[in-house]
């Protein structure tokens, strides 16, 4: 079987997009929603895209299981060194150190593949909840799987029923609304993204002036190079009708002598 070629950049930079403008249809069923859902993204894909491309719509949601997986633990371990609150480090070391933590914690040390799609999802609300849905599924897994491994005698009565009825109890129990503990880190959570965008916001801007005045200079110094093209273009003009008018004097002269007096020799 014909091994396909890697992914671009600019085909993970596409499938982002796609997912990003593709929306997910609540009425329709799971499995008839996902299948639409990639098809539709499948297809925004293509219409979209400016390259040469013919990745299959499997093709795509293999490559967006990697690209969600790898981006949901660098934000992770980025948002982990942000609630450290160290002073004096600026988003660039907080992202150098994410990167690093992404490779220690990696079990083949590998380096983190998707910094480009992180740029596209940060900040936007489908890939915020989307990272709440996962943080949901883990959360869920993990209470499940302490359920499991607990013993008859620890576990309360409720847990170790085997009606119907209390099964249902329990996974409500477990899928409660969050308490006033989650609701403060929540809004700790917000706040650091809002402030995150702020300050991305303002080096942009920052960068944007340097730019300008960079581009200024620029304009400055081309003008005077030009400047100074002219004025030379001008001083050699100004030589050449100065050499022209003293050979026209010079002709004139010579032409104008009286050779009446002179010797038959310098006739």
């Amino acid at each position: 079987m014909k091994r396909t070629k890697n992914f671009t950049i600019e085909e993970d930079e596409q499938l982002v997009k796609s997912w990003l403008n593709v929306s997910l249809d609540p009425v329709k069923g799971v499995d008839q929603a996902r299948t639409t859902y990639w098809k539709r993204i499948h297809a925004h894909f293509h219409a979209h895209k400016d390259f040469s491309s013919d990745r299959t719509q499997g093709s795509l949601v293999n490559r967006w299981s990697g690209i969600q997986h790898d981006v949901n633990l660098f934000a992770g371990y980025l948002s982990k060194i942000e609630n450290r609150n160290q002073s004096g480090m600026t988003i660039d070391d907080k992202q150098a150190d994410a990167l690093k933590m992404f490779i220690k914690e990696d079990k083949h040390h590998r380096q983190f593949p998707y910094m480009h799609c992180w740029k596209l999802l940060k900040g936007t609300a489908k890939w915020a909840d989307r990272q709440k849905q996962m943080q949901t599924h883990k959360t869920s897994s993990k209470k499940q799987k302490v359920v499991a491994n607990s013993s008859p005698a620890s576990a309360p009565p409720l847990l170790t029923t085997a009606t119907t009825d209390d099964n249902q109890h329990s996974n409500n129990t477990l899928q409660r609304p969050p308490g006033q503990k989650k609701e403060k880190q929540k809004l700790r959570q917000h706040s650091s993204i809002e402030a995150l965008d702020y300050l991305l916001a303002k080096r942009k801007e920052a960068d944007a002036e340097k730019e300008l005045k960079k581009e200024e200079r620029c304009k400055k110094a081309f003008a005077l190079q030009e400047e100074r093209i002219r004025l030379e273009k001008e001083k050699l003009e100004l030589q050449s009708k100065q050499f022209e008018f003293n050979k026209k004097l010079e002709e004139e002269r010579v032409m104008n002598v009286d050779t009446r007096h002179m010797s038959i020799d310098l006739q």
